[in-house]
Order: structure tokens, then sequence, then C-alpha cells
């Protein structure tokens, strides 16, 4: 098989090349939630990183929350010189602040790939991620800003879900297995073994698309999996097939039935969660800037979204952080 024939696979190498480009332009890797994100970048890393130097800035590599970003000018350079040197991952990129944006754009912008408020003098390799589509990202003022998007774009991957690419969950699955380190545990040495068994295979191939937590739903299948090896060898310890044909049944019963979770994302933006405290005013606000990230979401632009839903031209404009429309000023 080829190995760009499958889009994990491009994706893993794009990571390995984008992750040491010689220039440290701005990386934006995307993917749903669950894609393997976070851990993609952490096995890139690890291939890449024997290649330490100054300019490349690869001597570490740190994942840091939006809300962890400074929103004050006068700390911002105090936060850069923490991973001078180093790679820096901001997670889940459209939960910054506009004043967090407006000062990441200034630190950002440069001509000698050095970063800093006012004096360009830290290296580091900026990476960004998001779980939010790439049309729904670039629209500006949605989410972010045309020219913030335009500097953090520079180079994007993205990670394929299970429903787009179905045929990595097996290989996935050992990952996550290693990953956990189950031979780690004094005692269970003998259950830790990675499970090479067709019934297990055939459940996670033929269920691939029911995996919507993606490499999260495999942490819980694979605990699970581990749990009810204990569960049905109790004293044995010899793996065997008729003992895993029990496992694998015990974990699909559970885990498609009780454990997966069932609800609507936090990120789900088809639904609106009204907030105690605001008057109707604000809640009217917050109802309009969600209307137009959904809308944005379901027909790829604003244009497009006030066409479909019968609005005037223009008229969602305002639908967005930190702006109101006429009616609303007039009433305040």
């Amino acid at each position: 098989m080829s190995y760009f024939g499958k889009k994990r696979d491009e994706a893993n190498k794009k990571l390995d090349v984008f992750l040491r480009n010689p220039g440290r332009f701005c990386l934006m890797v995307l993917g749903d939630r669950g894609t393997g994100k976070h851990f993609a970048i952490e096995s890139a890393f690890e291939k890449v990183k024997t290649q330490v130097n100054d300019e490349l800035c690869l001597s570490s590599l740190n994942f840091i929350k939006a809300k962890e970003v400074p929103s004050e000018k006068e700390k911002i350079n105090d936060w850069l010189g923490k991973y001078d040197f180093s790679t820096v991952v901001i997670e889940d990129v459209e939960e910054l602040t506009k004043d967090q944006e407006l000062l990441l754009f200034e630190a950002l912008s440069t001509t000698d790939g050095s970063f800093g408020i006012d004096e360009k003098v830290f290296k580091i390799r900026m990476v960004f991620t998001s779980s939010l589509d790439c049309d729904s990202l670039r629209e500006d003022g949605v989410y972010l800003t045309g020219l913030f998007w335009d500097r953090i774009s520079q180079l994007i991957v993205e990670l394929p879900s299970y429903k787009i690419e179905p045929e990595n969950i097996v290989s996935d699955f050992k990952a996550t297995w290693k990953k956990m380190k189950f031979g780690e545990i004094e005692g269970y040495e003998h259950l830790a073994l990675i499970p090479n068994y067709f019934l297990l295979e055939s459940t996670l191939e033929n269920n691939a698309e029911k995996f919507e937590g993606g490499f999260r739903d495999l942490d819980k299948f694979a605990c699970m999996y581990f749990n009810y090896r204990i569960f049905h060898y109790d004293d044995k310890k010899k793996i065997e097939d008729n003992i895993e044909k029990l496992v694998v049944e015990s974990v699909k019963s559970d885990f498609f039935s009780k454990s997966q979770l069932h609800s609507i994302s936090g990120n789900d933006n088809s639904t609106f969660k009204f907030e105690i405290g605001l008057n109707h005013k604000e809640l009217l606000t917050k109802y309009k800037i969600q209307l137009r990230k959904w809308a944005v979401k379901q027909y790829k632009s604003v244009g497009n979204a006030e066409k479909q839903l019968g609005f005037k031209k223009g008229s969602m404009k305002n639908y967005v952080e930190g702006k109101v429309t006429k009616l609303e000023r007039d009433s305040i």
C-alpha cells in the first residue's frame, strides 16, 4: 500500500515535515475531537526532535490551553521567554479572546522568524490546533479575525476521523494499547500482550464510524478490554481465543450500550444554552453570535447562509463578538 494512499499517513508525514520547516512558519493542525491531534503531534515531535538546534526550536514540546495565553501586553514577553528555542502548541485556538488574539498577532508579526512584543527576540515554533473545520475558522470575525487566521495558517495539516477513514482503527487501537503501558502493572504482565484476535479486529472495523470520540473512545475501549481480561482470565496465565471471545463480547456490550458518550457536544452550535443572570438583550446578542457560527459551519459562508436562511444580504455582518446591531444600540 502506498504511503500516500491514506489520509492519515499523509497527514502524519506532513506533520513530520512541517514541524521542522526551516522558516519556523506557524502550523495549524485540524481534526474533529478525538482524531488524535495531541497524540499525532507528540509522535511527530519524537521523530524530529533529534535534529535539535536553536534555529529549529525543537528543544521541548509544550501544550498550552488557549486560556493560559496572557491577555496583557506587559506579560506576553515573559510568557514567550519561558519557551525560547522550544515548540509551543496552543490548543483550541478558537477559544482565544480578542485581546489574546491581538497580542499574539502582534508578537508573531515578524520578518526574521523571531517573536515578541516590540523587540523580536524569542525563537519559538508555534503550532495551533482546532476541532473546527477550516471554512469556519477562516470566516473573518466568526471565530478568528481574518488577519490572525492568515498569520497562523501558513501550514495546515488535517487529521481524518474514523467516519472518513475507518481502516486505521485497528492500528490505532494497538498504538493506544501500547500507550497505556499495561505491562507495567505488577501482577498483570501476562494480560498486557497486545490483543491480536480476529473477532476484536472485525468488531473495530465494522463499528469504526461509531467511534465518534476517536482516540478518546479507543482509550476507553482499551481500558475496558484489559479489565475484562482480568475478569475473565481469573488465574489463567495464557491468552486463549475462547476467553478472548468472552472479553470482546463483554466490551462490546458495555461500550456501545452503556459507556460511550451519547450527548450533544459542548461545541455543537446547533443547540443554544440559556445562561442564568443575563438579560434579554444579552441573550439575544449571544444567540445571534451563535446563529452566525452555526450558519457558517452549515452553509460554508455568511453570504450563502443569508441566502439559504432568507436574510437580506449583509444582515449577519454584525453577528460577531464585540458588535451590536443598530436596533440593539437603540434599545440599550
